[in-house]
Formats: structure tokens, C-alpha cells, sequence
């Protein structure tokens, strides 16, 4: 490149004033106002072709009372090409992004400026731009949610099945449900049963009751 892009990227969206206080050159500063309003024409008029742009820039802008050199006007789009690349290739979101990125760029110039009206029309037009007084759209994500089949055969999950399952479901509610055992410690680890002679075994409140196999 034959020439310094990162002073045009780091001033093209700064007032005059800020790129004087910060000692640029005035033929970058001119250069400057004039890429800045080729940019705007481009982003008008985004799906131009580079020769009209050409045209745009030799037709608006002049260099002592005669027409911009047609070789400036192109080192002016190379400049613009290589900052914010090729705009007929460039996606709506960039666009979105970058308008956003000016709206808040003007905003911080308004707040150092201390210009109310100007804070208070871009804040409007950045809520506006970005639909911030409308609810936002809400994704159950209903369709993600994978089909579901319940199954009671264990065996689908690798287990041996039990025989009898249900019965012996019921059998072990009916023997719980008879006993009376109280105060059991929550980090108890196992309950110890003693064999009656009888063949019952004894519950340690006192209480017998037949145990299924």
C-alpha cells in the first residue's frame, strides 16, 4: 500500500476538531472529509459499481479549482476498499453492525460535545434501529426436545429383568407398609434382623412379620 491506512482508519469517523487537536496533517484531515463522504455515497448506494464511485468522487470533489485526479479518486476507494472491504459483498449483518457502530460513535462525540438534542435523536434512532420498545420473540425450543418412548422392559437398558416384577412390587409394599419402625438414623448404612425360631424374623421395635424371599 502506498500509503498509511491506519490514519485514515483511526480518524474517518472523528470531527474536524478532534483531528486537529490531535495534530493530523491537514492533507490527511481533507482527505479524510472526503472519504468520509465517498463512504456515505457508498453506503447509499452500495450496489455501484467502482467506476461509479469514481464518478461520484471526480464529480463532487476538487483539488485547486480543478476536478480530483481520476488516480486519487482511486487510491481514495483503494483506501475505503481496504477499511471496510467491498460492500456488494458484505452481509446485512455487517451492515446492521456497522450502523450500529456509527450510532454509538456520534453518541460518544454528543456526550463530549454536551449536545442534549443530538444525544437524545440518536438514542431514539438507536432503540428504534434495534426494536428495543418491542418484546423480543420468545424460543420454547419445542422442536428440540427429542422423541420420547417409555418402556418398561429393563432389558432395552441392559438389565437382567426380574420375573414377577409387579408381584413382587406388591409383596414389598404390603411388608413395609405393616411395620412400625421409628427413628431409624438418616445415615443408618443397613438395619440388622435377627431369625426368630419360629421362621419369622424380628423387627427391632419388637414386631414380627413375614419377610417375602
Amino acid at each position: 500500500m502506498r500509503f498509511d491506512i491506519d490514519i485514515y482508519s483511526d480518524n474517518l469517523m472523528l470531527p474536524e476538531e478532534d483531528m486537529k487537536a490531535n495534530h493530523v496533517s491537514p492533507q490527511v484531515i481533507s482527505r479524510v472529509i472526503r472519504l468520509r463522504d465517498v463512504y456515505n455515497h457508498m453506503l447509499r448506494y452500495p450496489l455501484k459499481k467502482d467506476r461509479e464511485y469514481i464518478d461520484y468522487i471526480q464529480a463532487h470533489w476538487q483539488e485547486d479549482g480543478k476536478p480530483l485526479s481520476k488516480r486519487k479518486a482511486y487510491e481514495d476507494l483503494e483506501i475505503l476498499h481496504a477499511i471496510v472491504g467491498n460492500l456488494q459483498q458484505c452481509t446485512k449483518e455487517w451492515h446492521r453492525w456497522r450502523f450500529n457502530n456509527m450510532i454509538m460513535e456520534g453518541y460518544a462525540i454528543a456526550l463530549r460535545q454536551q449536545d442534549p438534542v443530538a444525544i437524545a435523536k440518536l438514542a431514539q434512532q438507536y432503540g428504534k434501529y434495534n426494536q428495543l420498545d418491542k418484546n423480543d420473540e420468545r424460543d420454547n425450543g419445542l422442536s428440540a426436545i427429542p422423541h420420547i418412548t417409555f418402556v418398561f422392559d429393563v432389558s432395552v437398558f441392559g438389565f437382567t429383568p426380574i420375573p414377577n416384577a409387579f408381584k413382587r412390587i406388591d409383596e414389598l409394599i404390603a411388608y413395609y407398609n405393616g411395620t412400625t419402625l421409628k427413628d431409624i438414623a438418616e445415615d443408618a448404612d443397613a438395619i440388622e434382623i435377627a431369625n426368630e425360631p419360629d421362621g419369622q424374623k424380628k423387627i427391632p421395635d419388637g414386631n414380627t412379620a413375614a419377610i417375602p424371599e
